[in-house]
Parts: structure tokens; C-alpha cells; sequence
């Protein structure tokens, strides 16, 4: 009788585990992905099968624009074509008027000789640190300059000016005959008609702080 019993329950397992292998087959086959055929490809929307071909294509807002006017998708080794300038030599340029209030000055002359500024030679300096600009009719350096230096110390310095000013050009520009493609039409207010052609930062300098 025991034998039996033990037969039945080992023949409900086999009979469940066989049911469960169905189950798990069958669930499995429908969630699965179906195989690619050959007509998988043919039967493409055409929207999607030239999606490539058309993304590679420039369009004509991409094209013919910019300082460049050349193919903005395949340029960008091109440089840019060097400016212009017919800037008379130093000395004989008349100066220009500040682009907004306490702006630094425009360069007006030529620095065709003048550049590259080193520590060991500032051009600049010969005709514009004060005493001499007086002797020959340059602009003379401001007091931002020189007396208020406040980036390092001033008895230690190794340049007759402040370090943080020293390279004249990285405020200072020079005049170059350009056509540029926006035109500016900004103009400046000045509190005092004075300042145009000056500066009064050593004065304001804490403007707005104090």
C-alpha cells in the first residue's frame, strides 16, 4: 500500500513538471522578438529607409554662412582671412573718441613693429608712461596704472607699471578696415562730455560699492 502511494505522488510530480515546461514554453515564444525575414527590409516606409541619406545632406541654411561663407558641415580648418590696416604711424594719428564711459582707448596709430609685448621690451611704454607722453603729445598713462596697483606688490614689481596692465593689447585695440556682418549701433551716453576723449576711473573706482 505504501509502495503505492509513493508511485502516485512521484507520477503528480512528473505530471506537474511536464505542465510547468508547457506553460513556461509557450509564454516564452510570445514575448520573444519575431526573427528578421527578407522582406523586413523592402517593405520599409520610405521616410524612414532615406532618413540617413538625408541627414548627411547639407541643407541651404547650412551653407554660404557666416564670416566663412563656406559649408559650415565641412569646414573649420580655414583661417580666417587676415584684416587690413591703414592706420597711420605713431605720432601721427589723431585719437579716438571712447567707446562708452571710462572705456579703454582705441589704439589709433599703427603697432606694425610694437608687438609682441615682452617683459623684457614694451614698446608702448616709451612713448606713453608719463613725463615722457607729455614731451610727445601721447596719451599718458592713468594713475590705474601705476599708482593703484592692486593685483601685487608694488615695491616688488619688476615693470614700471602694474603687472595686471602691462600687456598693453589685451584691452587696447588697434584700427583695422573691416566689413562686419552686424553692424554696431550702439551709442554711448557720457555723464561729462570730457570724458570722450579721457578718464576719471582713479575717481570712480569704488563707484556703485560704497
Amino acid at each position: 500500500m505504501k509502495e503505492m502511494k509513493a508511485m502516485v505522488l512521484l507520477l503528480g510530480l512528473f505530471v506537474v513538471a511536464v505542465l510547468a515546461f508547457l506553460v513556461y514554453d509557450a509564454t516564452a515564444k510570445k514575448t520573444s522578438p519575431a526573427p528578421p525575414t527578407a522582406t523586413t527590409a523592402v517593405e520599409q516606409p520610405a521616410s524612414t529607409a532615406n532618413a540617413p541619406a538625408e541627414a548627411a545632406t547639407p541643407s541651404a541654411e547650412s551653407t554660404g554662412a557666416g564670416i566663412r561663407s563656406s559649408d559650415l558641415l565641412t569646414s573649420g580648418s580655414e583661417e580666417l582671412p587676415l584684416p587690413t590696416t591703414n592706420a597711420p604711424a605713431p605720432g601721427s594719428a589723431e585719437r579716438l573718441p571712447r567707446a562708452y564711459e571710462n572705456a579703454p582707448p582705441q589704439i589709433p596709430h599703427s603697432i606694425e613693429g610694437l608687438v609682441p609685448i615682452t617683459l623684457g621690451n614694451n614698446a608702448c611704454l616709451s612713448c606713453h608712461l608719463p613725463g615722457v607722453a607729455e614731451n610727445v603729445g601721447a596719451t599718458p598713462l592713468p594713475p590705474t596704472h601705476i599708482k593703484m596697483d592692486l593685483f601685487s606688490d608694488s615695491e616688488g614689481k619688476k615693470v614700471p607699471v602694474d603687472p595686471a596692465r602691462y600687456a598693453c593689447t589685451q584691452c587696447h585695440t588697434p584700427q583695422a578696415d573691416v566689413q562686419p556682418p552686424v553692424p554696431n549701433e550702439f551709442q554711448p551716453e557720457f555723464r561729462n562730455p570730457e570724458l570722450k576723449n579721457k578718464s576719471n576711473l582713479d575717481q570712480q573706482w569704488n563707484e556703485g560699492v560704497q
